[in-house]
């Protein structure tokens, strides 16, 4: 079902929670036979199907319009049946989010929010960590803050979402990009993200759901 729709710079932000099984989600788009075909041609695992059909499903909600769905080199997703518009993509456990834009590329993040309660082997101490905190020092640079979970989580979803409008390979989270101070406590807003290789200052839109973080920007006019 469409969890989320926001309108915001330019900017059109969705969030589709998927309660839905296959067959169910099929049954929301007029040309589901082509959307099966390729979808089953592509995946055997019902899980990627099920997440892959959700994300087309939400694109025609948004366009009331059913459209492919083409992939460049780099894998960034487009939209050849629709000139001039511009398409991001990102999904978590039970969530799809698309970011579209008539002018510039944008991206669009969403990072699922670990619930240690969930963890079912309750003598293993290395499971009661966060996986964001495991790997923080693959992504956090020591001028950078972060006290709580979800600020990691924003700052690992920021540079997951500025490298997607980037148009750069081989992206160094930490050597170019720098995440400014905001206020944890603070579940929507916006913050500053910095590429340091352009030195150029870029806006990261958030909100902070109960299940998942959700993160989004567009490219700078040129």
């Amino acid at each position: 079902m469409l969890y989320y729709d926001k309108h915001i710079d330019g900017i059109r932000v969705a969030v589709w929670h998927v309660t839905e099984d296959y067959e169910e989600l099929l049954s929301l788009l007029p040309d589901a036979d082509s959307v099966s075909k390729e979808a089953e041609h592509q995946f055997s695992s019902e899980f990627r199907r099920v997440e892959w059909t959700a994300v087309r499903v939400l694109l025609y909600t948004m366009l009331d319009r059913q459209v492919h769905i083409s992939y460049n080199e780099q894998g960034a997703p487009l939209l050849p049946d629709y000139e001039g518009l511009h398409i991001s993509i990102s999904h978590t456990k039970g969530y799809v989010a698309i970011a579209l834009s008539e002018s510039v590329l944008v991206g669009i993040d969403v990072e699922q929010i670990e619930r240690l309660e969930d963890n079912k082997n309750i003598f293993d101490d290395k499971e009661k960590v966060p996986r964001v905190e495991k790997v923080r020092t693959r992504f956090m640079r020591d001028d950078e803050y972060a006290e709580t979970t979800i600020g990691l989580l924003l700052h690992w979803s920021a540079k997951e979402t500025l490298f997607k409008v980037l148009g750069r390979e081989g992206v160094n989270f930490i050597e170019e990009m720098q995440v400014g101070p905001f206020d944890e406590n603070q579940y929507e807003g916006e913050f500053n993200i910095e590429d340091l290789k352009e030195d150029d200052t870029y806006i990261i839109y958030y909100k902070v759901f109960d299940d998942f973080v959700l993160t989004y920007t567009k490219r700078k006019d040129e």
